[in-house]
């Protein structure tokens, strides 16, 4: 008890020296500053939950976008294959080495000088 009153004397004493203390130990700011402190890290949804989320929305966005740039250049790839034949012979011919009868292909392999 004698411990808790001679805290009590010191806060008394640094509330009447200063204007700031005053202000700091005012028991509104004291419950403010524990209330700011359990909501923004004690929390479930605490302000880590939250940075993480908007971390994990912004490389969703990201994908998001990519994806939907892989897609138009696919319709656009496959528009291109079914509106010309030519362009479908030479598809096939790059990607799955299709040949003709007559014709003999020579693959070239080339080493990375790294």
């Amino acid at each position: 008890m004698a411990l808790f009153a001679n805290i009590k004397d010191k806060v008394k004493t640094l509330r009447e020296k200063s204007l700031v203390w005053k202000i700091v130990l005012n028991k509104y700011v004291i419950a403010t500053i524990v209330f700011l402190i359990v909501i923004g890290f004690l929390d479930r949804n605490n302000s880590i939950v939250l940075f993480r989320s908007l971390n994990t929305i912004s490389d969703q966005n990201r994908q998001k976008l990519y994806y939907r740039n892989a897609t138009d250049a696919t319709t656009d790839k496959i528009n291109q294959l079914t509106s010309n034949a030519d362009t479908l012979e030479m598809f096939a011919r790059e990607q799955y080495y299709f040949q003709k009868d007559s014709e003999v292909i020579y693959l070239l392999e080339f080493e990375d000088e790294n």
